[in-house]
């Protein structure tokens, strides 16, 4: 299934969150039942399809949907409305839920691992325990609160026709890309991009992970303030961009939705890093407040089944978590072939260390001035 075909019964919105100055889109997928005529016995069903799961969730639409969709097949009587938003609103409005009262979310997914632990761990979240959440590996679950949905690694990403005009090979490891720009500054002056860490919560995590393996990190982002680097907040935006040859060359950028774009996009290049691979998951919580918990536990079992996660592996390259879903060639590449290479998060407290406000402070100015040159 493809965003196109959910197209026929999507409605598209944009409002104004209460609970945040940013705008979210709001998709919404109606019960398939919902309209049809029932009687007699069969009323039951009907009062059934007023059933509507709110969730939250930083994955683009257009990957997840399919995901959505196939939950209805199997639960025809439950609409879904997905507010698309970015993580530290999530996080936020969550908070201020519980202050102001307001409407909580019955499932909140995000690629902020550190937010979404610091809800767990100050009792934002209900615990939910399932077959479904007990196939799960040990590090993927924390105490019944919080469940890792995917695995997604960061990649390096190019515009083959760029390359291959100008003569030069795409960087596989971190010191030939800090070696690439040093050598080619002029060519590569304004071509070059990565999240701006202090607006996504992934991008921070990711350079955080980095400072941990790669000891020239703070030379290479030194580098990337002499290349002019492009900064977004977004991952979508930096591929569109350098596969129409706007920029051609993309650093730690999401796995999951560049080789799925790479897929409709011959002219993208995506490599796994081969000095180290860091990956992350996105992780969901049932938020204590909710409207509607059961359909929010309803939901995630379903994308912890062995057929949600094949749908979300298949349909978006959401690397599986689960051991016993069979593996995408993308996925085996990742996990067989440079499994030894993966640098990854445990959920558990130890995620807290990234939302220290000191340390982070500490660390965004660091990148501040490296950007800037400044020692």
């Amino acid at each position: 299934m493809t965003l196109g075909r959910s197209c026929i019964r999507l409605c598209v919105i944009a409002i104004a969150m209460q609970a945040s100055s940013a705008l979210a889109e709001v998709f919404t997928f109606p019960a398939p039942q919902a309209k049809q005529q029932q009687n007699g016995p069969e009323q039951t069903l009907l009062s059934e399809a007023n059933q509507v799961a709110v969730v939250y969730g930083s994955a683009d639409i257009g990957a997840f949907s399919p995901a959505i969709e196939a939950f209805q097949e199997i639960n025809p009587t439950v609409a879904i409305e997905y507010h698309q938003l970015q993580t530290l609103e999530m996080y936020d409005m969550t908070v201020k839920a519980r202050v102001n009262g307001g409407p909580y979310a019955d499932l909140i997914i995000s690629s902020s691992m550190d937010l979404q632990m610091k809800l767990a761990n100050d009792g934002y979240a209900i615990a939910h325990k399932s077959p479904q959440t007990e196939a799960l590996p040990s590090w993927a679950r924390w105490r019944n609160e919080a469940f890792a949905v995917t695995q997604e690694p960061a990649v390096i990403a190019y515009n083959r026709e760029f390359f291959r005009e100008n003569g030069l090979e795409p960087p596989r490891t971190r010191e030939a890309f800090l070696e690439l720009l040093r050598t080619n500054d002029e060519l590569l002056s304004e071509k070059v991009t990565t999240y701006d860490i202090e607006r996504s919560g992934v991008g921070f995590l990711f350079l955080a992970r980095d400072e941990r393996f790669f000891p020239g990190v703070w030379d290479f982002v030194r580098q990337l303030g002499q290349s002019k680097v492009k900064l977004y907040s977004n991952t979508s935006p930096m591929l569109e961009k350098i596969a129409e040859g706007q920029v051609v060359l993309g650093y730690n950028l999401l796995g999951s939705y560049a080789e799925t774009f790479s897929q409709r996009s011959p002219n993208l290049g995506v490599i796994l890093p081969d000095d180290f691979i860091v990956v992350y998951s996105r992780i969901a919580v049932i938020p204590r407040g909710a409207r509607s918990p059961n359909l929010g536990a309803r939901f995630l079992d379903y994308l912890l089944s062995v057929e949600g996660q094949s749908v979300l592996q298949d349909a978006g390259n959401f690397n599986p978590v689960r051991a016993d879903v069979a593996p995408s060639p993308f996925s085996s590449l990742i996990f067989d072939r440079y499994g030894e290479r993966v640098r990854s998060f445990p959920l558990g407290p130890g995620l807290l260390v990234y939302l220290d406000q000191a340390k982070r402070q500490r660390f965004i100015r660091h990148w501040q001035d490296a950007l800037l040159n400044r020692r």
